[in-house]
Parts: C-alpha cells; sequence; structure tokens
C-alpha cells in the first residue's frame, strides 16, 4: 500500500484577520489544495468537496450491519493510489475523508469495524451553515477559480447546474464521472474529532503533505 499522505487543508487563522480576509485564505487553499490533489477534477468535484467540508456526511446511518456491508462491498473494487489516504477538507476544519484502502493495511490497524462506528458517529454531526450563507460562500469559491483562470471541464454547465439546485434549496452532488475514472474514489467523511481520537492514533506510517500557509503540528496523537 502506498505510504498515508495526508492532505490537511483547513487553516489556523489570526486574531489579525478580517472575516473577509480569512474567507480568501481558505477559500484559495481549498480550491488550490483540491486541485493539486485532483488535477482532473471538475467543478463539480470541487462543490463536492466544498459540501462535504461544510456539512460532513450526507446521510444519517444507523444500521451498523448495512454500513459494514456497504463498506466490504466497496473494498472489493479497484483503488487508485493517486487518491489520498487522507484528506482533511479545509474550510470549517471539521471533517476529513478516510480512503478505504486503510482497512487492513500493513500501516495500520484500522478494521473494517472500527471505520464503520467512526463514520456512524460521524454522520450525526453536521455543519450548521444556513443555506444562503452556504451559496455565498460557494460564490466566492467560483470567484476565485475564475480569477485564477483555473481551467476546468464542464466549467460553465457545472456552475449553473449547480446554482440551480442551490436555488432549489438542495445540497448534494456525486463525482463527475471523469473524477471517478481517474481516481475510483471509496472513502468516507468522518468528523475531525472522531478521527484524531479514533483513526490517527492506529496509523503506524505516514507522510504530509500541506498548504504552505496551513501551520499544523504534525505529531501522532499518542
Amino acid at each position: 500500500m502506498k505510504r498515508l499522505t495526508f492532505f490537511l487543508l483547513s487553516l489556523v487563522a489570526t486574531t489579525l484577520l478580517s472575516a473577509q480576509s480569512l474567507d480568501s485564505v481558505r477559500i484559495k487553499a481549498f480550491v488550490e489544495s483540491n486541485i493539486g490533489a485532483f488535477p482532473k477534477s471538475t467543478l463539480q468535484d470541487i462543490y463536492k468537496s466544498f459540501y462535504q467540508a461544510v456539512y460532513g456526511p450526507e446521510h444519517l446511518v444507523t444500521d451498523s450491519a448495512k454500513v459494514i456491508a456497504y463498506i466490504e462491498e466497496e473494498l472489493k473494487q479497484d483503488f487508485d493510489n493517486k487518491f489520498p489516504t487522507v484528506q482533511y477538507l479545509g474550510i470549517s476544519d471539521k471533517f476529513v475523508r478516510v480512503n478505504l484502502d486503510i482497512i487492513g493495511a500493513e500501516e495500520t490497524r484500522i478494521s473494517t469495524e472500527m471505520l464503520a462506528d467512526c463514520f456512524m458517529r460521524s454522520s450525526q454531526t453536521k455543519g450548521d451553515m444556513p443555506i444562503e450563507e452556504f451559496r455565498s460562500q460557494w460564490r466566492l469559491v467560483v470567484d476565485y477559480i475564475i480569477s485564477s483562470d483555473i481551467q476546468l471541464d464542464n466549467f460553465s454547465q457545472d456552475s449553473l447546474y449547480i446554482e440551480s439546485i442551490l436555488a432549489q434549496g438542495q445540497y448534494v452532488w456525486v463525482h463527475s464521472p471523469q473524477f471517478k475514472a481517474e481516481y475510483k474514489p471509496h472513502y468516507r467523511v468522518v468528523t475531525k474529532e472522531n478521527f484524531e481520537q479514533v483513526i490517527f492514533p492506529e496509523l503506524r506510517a505516514f507522510s504530509i503533505v500541506r498548504p504552505k500557509t496551513t501551520p499544523f503540528s504534525t505529531d501522532n496523537p499518542k
């Protein structure tokens, strides 16, 4: 299994930063880190990451048998070593993507049941950003992409469609077909707290990639 790679995208702001500048710093780090990790992303994929960064897991789950069964089924699928093992999603600094390929790997002591339990407990935590604020923050993401001349496939169509679903009070969307083909994503979104208490202490080996503006401690909590 590849070496564990952490994409730490959330930011620690100082009291000297205004709310506006804090937004711009977070958004810049969020977009650039996602594009850096997934160069084949479309706006659809960046939106999905943004949603998960703000609101966390997309569905409340309570049936542990089904959660474990779904994970075990996904473990039979193809994985791609271009997908990070762990990705801090940034923006709210509350949620983390955990690649299913950590289960049973030599570098970890993570079981299916352990990750399933972490995911179930995390699904009970939802971000509380009102939809209007979410839409405003999302538009800042789009504005940054445009002003930075970041070229994304199907950008105009995706942008219009995202605006249409937000206007209907909907949030959730899936990864694009090209993202799925390129990166074969198989992960669960968990809270940062659950990850650092349950999963992180069980990682035996890891390396870290992070934005230069993100001054994180990289020590294992143990």
